[in-house]
């Protein structure tokens, strides 16, 4: 998608590679370098005289920071056969991946806090209905439910919100009324099923 989006022109590479150097751990050499080779994406042919004649500094010193690109998985280089002849050619798919795995794990934190969010909430209204702390193992079950995806946070709230004044409010009271009321909306995956039982009972 990263790859696309530079491709098609949606996006400016060298802001992003500035923005998130340091968490994508490139030097400042490191960085100049990766951004012309950017600049140098459409031939994709790789030459450190070409790289210098853009950048200020020395080929030893673009020579380390390549060898380092390369050791970091945001570059490769390899050799291709352009018009009968062998030529160096760059590849940076490496760099859009690892820009592509920073966003994943930014997103995947999001959604860990926002799930640790509505557990809270779960958690604090149980509390309030029951007037004391979850035991831990009350804790544990009111997880599981979000971590394995049993209920919506919503049929949840609107469970506890329905039976929560009943005098019989409990986790384990609520957590049967959830699973009568996800029974209630498939009937006809339980009918699915009590047929296949009846056709292994038939064999």
């Amino acid at each position: 998608m990263i790859q696309k989006l530079f491709e098609d022109n949606f996006l400016e590479i060298d802001a992003l590679l500035t923005k998130e150097c340091k968490r994508l751990k490139l030097s400042p050499n490191e960085l100049v370098i990766l951004k012309t080779l950017f600049q140098m994406y459409k031939r994709r042919v790789f030459s450190i005289t070409s790289i210098s004649r853009k950048i200020e500094l020395s080929t030893d010193d673009i020579g380390k920071a390549v060898d380092k690109l390369i050791s970091k998985g945001f570059l490769n280089l390899s050799l291709e056969t352009r018009n009968e002849k062998e030529v160096e050619v760059f590849d940076v798919s490496g760099t859009f991946q690892k820009i592509t795995d920073l966003y994943q794990a930014d997103l995947k934190q999001i959604e860990f806090e926002r799930v640790q969010t509505k557990i809270g909430e779960t958690i604090e209204r149980c509390e309030h209905l029951l007037g004391k702390s979850l035991s831990s193992s009350e804790l544990e079950i009111i997880k599981s439910w979000y971590e394995q995806n049993l209920y919506t946070h919503e049929s949840i709230i609107s469970k506890i919100e329905t039976i929560g004044h009943s005098g019989r409010f409990s986790i384990k009271f609520l957590e049967r009324n959830l699973n009568q009321q996800k029974l209630n909306q498939h009937p006809s995956d339980e009918k699915a099923e009590r047929t296949i039982d009846d056709i292994f009972k038939a064999i």
